[in-house]
């Protein structure tokens, strides 16, 4: 009984690690997913924000329609979301998922890079 139990030993050390690796990877995925819905959740609140603030906003919409503004709004912030991944690496999404202060920061940096070009793109649509 001993020596069975020595010969199934490797493998069943074997099938433990390969199951301990899949579950951190899928932890890791899941983490990242998480994080990447917290960063374009803030981005796009962040994006709104930033547009309504913005004098050339104000002035430009002045003349437009509520439902043409929102339109606009929705077109630029939608592209700075989808954006967003190019901005942002595996790190920090992770750090984003935990630790709002960041989360903050990095979401800054994200609009930052990515509003002016989102606002031409709509501009000349």
């Amino acid at each position: 009984m001993k020596k069975k139990l020595a010969a199934f030993a490797p493998v069943i050390l074997v099938l433990t690690a390969c199951a301990t690796t899949e579950t951190a990877t899928t932890t890791a995925a899941t983490t990242q997913q998480v994080g990447m819905a917290a960063i374009k959740i803030a981005i796009n609140s962040k994006c709104v924000t930033e547009l309504n603030n913005t004098p050339a906003w104000k002035k430009s919409t002045q003349l437009m329609t509520a439902e043409q503004k929102q339109n606009i709004q929705t077109d630029i912030c939608g592209c700075v979301s989808e954006k967003a991944p190019q901005n942002v690496t595996t790190v920090d999404l992770a750090t984003a998922a935990i630790d709002p202060a960041a989360r903050a920061t990095i979401v800054n940096n994200v609009v930052t890079k990515t509003i002016q070009s989102c606002v031409s793109e709509a501009v000349n649509k």
